[in-house]
């Protein structure tokens, strides 16, 4: 069951959210007291992990709308896709019993002849409603054609056993400091999860993770053989844990060691480079934090929260930038097993990648609203969108008072001003001045950049390279962007693909193919001092000239990818004695230049 859109009114700031549309990952960047805070609080009691949570009216109905309190009134709405086993289950437990049999006896005995019973038609997709207000608990229901063949009370009992549970994190902390088992094992039988403090909901999480039973080590500890098979199961468990967290930590080789002391734990760990264990609760309040959200969240998503929905309040805020990213990737596994939705005002936790995860959370007459994109009429929100795409002072301005093209990355345009520079020297046509070439990141981060000048209302456009991640990219920029925001924004914006733009008879190009293949070859050969011929590159797959190259240096040379930045360095050291046209390797003239005459035409300038 998914989480497709959720809907707040009548809750502190927020008078009325409108639909809030939401994917298995989704960011809402916003200021601080923006009322990220309470979309979450809000939505989190829709369906509380904790069962005794609920709304105050009290406390939470808007002040300055005091006077219209309203106990009945909706605070949240919320929208559930099933799927097709989900929707069975449903209708299995919830379909409306048959009417009466035409002919059936006054009392109650059955016709002569009983009638084939007609198959319940079940719907291919159904959406499941879930609503709370400030007096009742959650309440589940289905509408529209389908809420006639269900009986209601039938679908809210089983939404209430089937759909996820919220879960909301706004404290992630762990002092790491050390902790008495008996004790925890105590609180353990006498206390719900949701009730337990952070550090012995992380405590307990990372005794699971090393397959560590507190009653087996409490028990071994009474004994001196015991002790002796519980050394051997901590060297057991802190290897697993060592394992499992250098799958999430990039940025450093760490080791634990668990160290348990009659009941006394303690967990140390030990960076590799310094070979010195220290406590846990010495390291940086980041590690620590990561520790702990890592260790928590991707266990707990295959136990306690399960197919739950993880409302996280401003994660990755002690982490440095490559922790942050980490942390981007741990979202991203989680997401496979749970839906998250998180707040943020850090550029380094938006991915460009994805541009459809965010929304912005922005405040009007003292209240919160929500805008689906990456644009804003405010400027603290829009800061952080301006630095997670590498535009920093003036620039934005700076690109809005030009045509601006976005190319895949530095290299393209490096690439493109050198060719655009030699063909002006001779006349020819060449890249007008009036365009800004403007990199992203590559080819999944373009729709990114694309949707933020369309909505900032910016003349652009982008150069995608001919092949599989750059027709996905045009495929995202034309339903997230063209589709969507270039209608309310009324701004221009062209697609163009690189092959098809520069006259390349290839099924695949990027700006390598440009040149000719024999220059690009003798360049990569120079670059890594080997000596490939033509008739060592491979024929089927790709046509693209790095394609092919990359496969042999993987087959042949042991090499994990192509370096294109080594064989860049070489081009453009050949490129110093390039001053005009002829001197440019067969083919490149001809393809810039309908390259350039191409772009030129598609933002409407002439040839200067």
């Amino acid at each position: 069951m998914q989480l497709t859109r959720f809907r707040i009114t009548n809750y502190r700031n927020i008078i009325d959210s409108g639909w809030i549309d939401v994917n298995s990952i989704t960011a809402f960047v916003g200021q601080n007291e923006a009322g990220k805070s309470n979309l979450f609080e809000a939505l989190y009691r829709i369906n509380p992990f904790a069962p005794d949570e609920s709304y105050n009216i009290d406390e939470d109905w808007p002040v300055d709308d005091w006077g219209n309190n309203d106990p009945t009134a909706l605070v949240c709405q919320a929208k559930f896709a099933l799927t097709p086993e989900e929707i069975r289950s449903l209708y299995a437990e919830a379909a409306q019993p048959e009417p009466a049999l035409e002919g059936e006896l006054a009392n109650g005995e059955e016709p002569a002849e009983e009638e084939e019973e007609v198959p319940v038609n079940i719907p291919a997709e159904l959406t499941l409603i879930g609503s709370r207000s400030y007096d009742a608990g959650p309440k589940f229901e289905v509408q529209g054609q389908v809420a006639e063949e269900l009986d209601q009370a039938g679908v809210d009992a089983w939404a209430k056993s089937h759909a996820p549970k919220l879960v909301l994190i706004q404290d992630y902390g762990l002092s790491g400091t050390q902790i008495e088992l008996n004790q925890l094992n105590e609180r353990l039988k006498t206390v719900d999860w949701h009730k337990l403090t952070n550090e012995e909901q992380t405590i307990k999480i990372v005794l699971d993770l090393a397959k560590v039973d507190i009653n087996d080590f409490l028990a071994k500890g009474a004994t001196p053989e015991g002790r002796t098979v519980r050394s051997f199961d901590k060297r057991a468990a802190s290897s697993y844990l060592s394992k499992q967290f250098r799958e999430l930590w990039t940025q450093k080789e760490v080791d634990f060691d668990i160290e348990i002391d009659s009941t006394t734990l303690n967990i140390f760990a030990e960076d590799r480079a310094v070979g010195m264990p220290v406590r846990l609760h010495r390291r940086s309040s980041g590690f620590r934090w990561h520790v702990s959200f890592a260790w928590k969240f991707t266990h707990a998503s295959h136990g306690q929260y399960k197919g739950c929905i993880l409302l996280l309040e401003e994660p990755g805020i002690h982490l440095h930038y490559s922790g942050q990213r980490d942390l981007l990737e741990v979202f991203q596994r989680l997401s496979e097993t749970n839906t998250i939705l998180y707040t943020t005002h850090l550029a380094s936790m938006v991915d460009p990648a994805y541009p459809e995860r965010v929304r912005i959370v922005e405040t009007k007459d003292s209240h919160a609203t929500v805008k689906k994109g990456v644009v804003s009429s405010q400027r603290a929100p829009m800061a952080v969108i301006e630095l997670s795409l590498g535009l920093t002072g003036d620039m934005s301005g700076l690109l809005g008072t030009r045509q601006t093209l976005i190319v895949e990355g530095g290299d393209d345009a490096l690439i493109l001003h050198k060719l655009s520079g030699i063909l002006r020297g001779d006349g020819k046509a060449h890249l007008s001045d009036r365009i800004y070439l403007w990199p992203a990141s590559g080819a999944t981060k373009t729709p990114m950049y694309a949707a933020f000048a369309v909505g900032q209302g910016w003349d652009s456009g982008v150069l995608l390279d001919t092949d599989a991640e750059g027709k996905a990219a045009k495929k995202k920029i034309e339903e997230l962007t063209l589709k969507k925001l270039a209608d309310e924004q009324k701004a221009r914006f062209r697609i163009l693909m690189l092959g098809k733009a520069a006259g390349i008879k290839k099924t695949d190009a990027a700006i390598e193919d440009l040149f000719d293949d024999q220059f690009y070859l003798d360049c990569v050969n120079t670059a890594f001092g080997l000596s490939i011929k033509s008739d060592d590159l491979p024929v089927d797959g790709s046509d693209m000239i790095t394609k092919r190259i990359e496969a042999v240096l993987i087959q042949r040379y042991g090499h994990s990818r192509l370096d294109k930045r080594r064989v860049m360095a070489e081009i453009l050291r050949r490129f110093d004695d390039f001053n005009k046209v002829a001197d440019l390797p067969k083919v490149t003239a001809a393809r810039a230049e309908k390259l350039f005459g191409a772009i030129n035409a598609a933002f409407g300038v002439a040839h200067e």
